[in-house]
Parts: C-alpha cells; structure tokens; sequence
C-alpha cells in the first residue's frame, strides 16, 4: 500500500491546516483506485460540507463544483452520495505550507494523472 493509505488518520472534524485525503469505496471495491487529495486552512468538517452541499443534481450544475461529486455523477450516478468517500488526515502543515503541500502530495501519487485530482473543477460563484 501506498504511505498515504497507511498513514492517513481520523479526523475529528475540528482539524484545520491539513491536508486529507478521500478514497472512493465503490472503486476500491472494484479494485481500482480513485483517491483525491486536497486541503483546508478551516475545520474539515466546514471543508467537508463544501463537498457535501455539491453533491446535488438540478439545473445548477453544483456537482461540478467538486472533484467528489463530479466522480459520483460521471462513475456512480445510482450511489451518488458522499457517504461512499472514506475521509482522513494525511498531514498537518502551516498554513503557509497548504497548498505547496497538496500539490507535492497530488503530484507524487499522480492523483492528477489517475486519480480524482485530474478532474477539471468549474469555479464557484
């Protein structure tokens, strides 16, 4: 297994200034692996919230507004729900850090190439 599988902690949901990880189960129970990295400066559970509040299907297109959702949509339109991410901390940085980091992380295990991180994500307004 990769480190980031083996390293990744629970979050509390108050943790702030780290970098997580989602892990798509509906994948990884078909052997494929559609993992996303990404990171926040506020508590996960506001961050993770953002990604929750995405997944909606209407004339709003909110789903592409997140890396998570869109994958249900495009792969999972049936289960389309976050409960099928399993969630962790993979590390904690300085603020000043964050992004460096998820870039460093995303390039490293080529979730930008393979994984979840190669979805191009519409801005949000």
């Amino acid at each position: 297994k990769p480190w980031y599988q083996r390293r990744v902690a629970i979050t509390t949901g108050k943790d702030r200034d780290v970098i997580y990880l989602a892990q798509c189960q509906i994948c990884k129970a078909a052997s494929r692996e559609d993992s996303y990295f990404g990171q926040t400066g506020t508590p996960m559970h506001v961050r993770m919230n953002g990604h929750r509040n995405k997944f909606v299907i209407d004339e709003r297109l909110l789903f592409q507004k997140s890396a998570l959702s869109m994958h249900c949509f495009e792969e999972h339109r049936s289960q389309f729900s976050m409960e099928y991410f399993k969630l962790g901390i993979v590390k904690k940085v300085s603020p000043l850090e964050l992004l460096r980091e998820e870039n460093k992380i995303i390039y490293n295990y080529r979730t930008n190439l393979l994984g979840l991180n190669r979805s191009v994500i519409t801005a949000c307004r």
